[in-house]
């Protein structure tokens, strides 16, 4: 896992945010695929464990996720 700022992480959890608001409407690959849109639309890079860690809890935790928590900061 990368280390990212705290502007990164509150970057990545406003997209989170939005991609989690739709998570029942979507499949783990959906979300992941939106994810990695959003995150590229935002301008913020994540490697591609983290984007799936992301979609994972996503789908795990129905749509609310704390990104640092996710990404362990």
């Amino acid at each position: 896992m990368s280390t990212y700022t705290a502007e990164e992480i509150e970057a990545v959890q406003h997209v989170v945010e939005r991609v989690g608001a739709n998570w029942d409407a979507a499949t783990e690959s959906t979300v992941e695929d939106a994810l990695r849109k959003a995150l590229g639309d935002a301008g913020v890079e994540v490697e591609d464990g983290d984007v799936v860690a992301l979609a994972n809890a996503i789908e795990d935790q129905r749509g609310t996720v704390s990104a640092a928590q996710v990404l362990d900061r």
